[in-house]
């Protein structure tokens, strides 16, 4: 393939879209992003518009291409990463019929639970290997049944953001085979619709795209597209993957027993394994890798970034000042520094939207724990950083739990851009953090090095392991472990005293 030819990953999210147009080696050549909004509508429900997505995707590619100064004709392929566990009906034109239900909505708890009363946990253990949560696909296909039959009635196909995205795209109505096995509807060795599962809660599977693996070429762009787009007519159309499988790529961590951890608006500990295994009771799961012949251990929190984005935005501390001309979260940065490690026994629990592992809890909530006078702003923002490894060290348990056995993790996300957290992480963890090359940007990388493999420039998954650069890497100090320690069982019993308060005050 020629030095000259590019691929234009969009790396789609919760809060915007990042366009990066890259080389074959998932060098970042230039980047843009743009935000949308989220709409809560209700307590638990959250909405967004699929044509935010695509406003930003058209926008963000043409500035790229400007910026880099590329012209159409030299970018090889297309190809989006994006959150998973989405729920958009559309027709068979692909226009939506309602806004897009995004992963972290919880309004299908009680689909879940009466999924629950069905098949029996154990049976539930048994054959999917985890216990529904109002924020399962499965349940809110059918809440959208139960409560907008119209709308599920009229449904043509019923897509997740990159399946909407993709066909936009190229005209195809496509699911790739990782972000279809987070669904809980996925036949695992047949690499299909798992027809049984599905009729028994009810879902017409007709209704549900066809599978294919995420490195196929899915079709090219249309007119339309390309116009929006500034690109070429007919330029090849990946089918792509969800965040984590993407994320996944973008680390390095694809061959076996290899993990990384990621630090956006959520986070997730995953490791690549060559079968699937699951711990149903702590919400860790195995999901089907990028790679159709591995699989992906995923430990995941719903709020990790999202705490310290929160905290920048409502809690800032009161007895410092920001320069105006300076980033708040970079200056928060530098104040979290200033603090002892411990936060002068500050406890921040970051479960700020209800919980996925090792908790699967959609009531529970986030808090500062044990918060006196005494305490500062640093040590306020400083036990948000605490607190997020702290649940990280917690999947990282459940995740041991599971056979997972190496001492070092690769990190990923924007919070991996920090040296300030990352030594966080290896002190609370307890391991090697492998800081990747420009983190926030790993999403899109792996995308793209998902499109480099359909167009041959690599002969397998495994040999991007060292395609990945690290920034730096930071070890764990010994002579804060038996601090840490002692945070770490006062976080876990804080949930165990007060989830039955959560549950009763957040019922509705």
């Amino acid at each position: 393939m020629s030095e000259e030819r590019y691929i234009m990953a969009h790396d789609v999210g919760t809060g915007g879209s990042k366009a990066a147009l890259t080389d074959f080696s998932g060098k970042i050549i230039a980047s843009r992003f743009a935000p949308y909004e989220t709409s809560y509508p209700r307590e638990n429900w959250a909405e967004q518009d699929p044509d935010d997505w695509w406003g930003a995707v058209t926008t963000t590619t043409r500035e790229v291409l400007e910026e880099a100064g590329v012209s159409p004709e030299a970018v090889a392929g297309v190809v989006y990463s994006t959150q998973m566990l989405g729920v958009l009906p559309v027709d068979a034109g692909g226009v939506p019929l309602r806004p897009a239900i995004i992963w972290i909505d919880g309004r299908a708890q009680e689909q879940a639970d009466k999924i629950i009363r069905w098949m029996t946990r154990p049976v539930l253990l048994h054959i999917a290997g985890g216990v529904p949560t109002g924020k399962d696909v499965i349940a809110k296909l059918m809440w959208l049944k139960q409560h907008e039959l119209g709308i599920y009635e009229a449904a043509h196909q019923i897509l997740d953001v990159n399946s909407y995205l993709v066909h936009r795209s190229c005209g195809r109505f496509v699911y790739d085979y990782a972000a279809a096995s987070a669904t809980g509807g996925l036949n695992f060795k047949k690499k299909e619709w798992d027809h049984t599962l599905l009729k028994l809660f009810r879902i017409d599977t007709d209704k549900l795209p066809e599978l294919v693996p995420s490195h196929e070429q899915a079709g090219g762009l249309t007119r339309d597209a390309a116009e929006e787009m500034g690109l070429k007519e007919g330029t090849p159309v990946f089918t792509g993957t969800g965040d984590v499988p993407s994320a996944t790529v973008g680390s390095g961590a694809v061959i076996d027993g290899k993990g990384h951890v990621y630090i956006g608006s959520s986070g997730w500990i995953a490791v690549t394994v060559p079968k699937a295994r699951n711990d149903g009771p702590k919400g860790i799961v195995s999901i089907a890798s990028a790679d159709p012949s591995r699989y992906i251990l995923l430990s995941e929190t719903e709020s990790a970034g999202a705490c310290f984005k929160w905290f920048c935005e409502h809690l800032s501390p009161c007895d410092v000042e920001c320069a105006p001309e300076t980033d708040i979260m970079d200056f928060l940065n530098e104040v979290a520094a200033t603090a002892e490690p411990g936060s002068h026994g500050l406890l921040f629990t970051p479960w700020m939207y209800g919980e996925r592992s090792p908790i699967p809890d959609v009531t529970v909530r986030g808090g500062f724990i044990n918060l006196s006078l005494d305490h500062r702003g640093r040590d306020m923002v400083r036990s948000v950083f605490e607190g997020v490894a702290l649940h990280a060290r917690w999947m990282l348990e459940g995740v041991r739990g599971c056979g997972f056995k190496d001492v070092s993790l690769r990190a990923i996300g924007g919070g991996a851009k920090s040296d300030l957290w990352m030594q966080i992480f290896a002190d609370v963890l307890g391991v090697t953090i492998e800081a990747a090359e420009e983190p926030q940007h790993s999403g899109a990388r792996g995308a793209a090095l998902i499109a480099a493999v359909g167009l041959g420039a690599y002969p397998d998954y495994a040999s991007l392991r060292n395609v990945i650069d690290l920034r730096e890497v930071f070890t764990p100090r010994s002579e804060y472990a038996s601090l840490y320690d002692e945070a770490f069982v006062t976080f876990k019993e804080t949930y165990k005293r007060l989830k039955k308060l959560y549950r009763r005050v957040n019922a509705g």
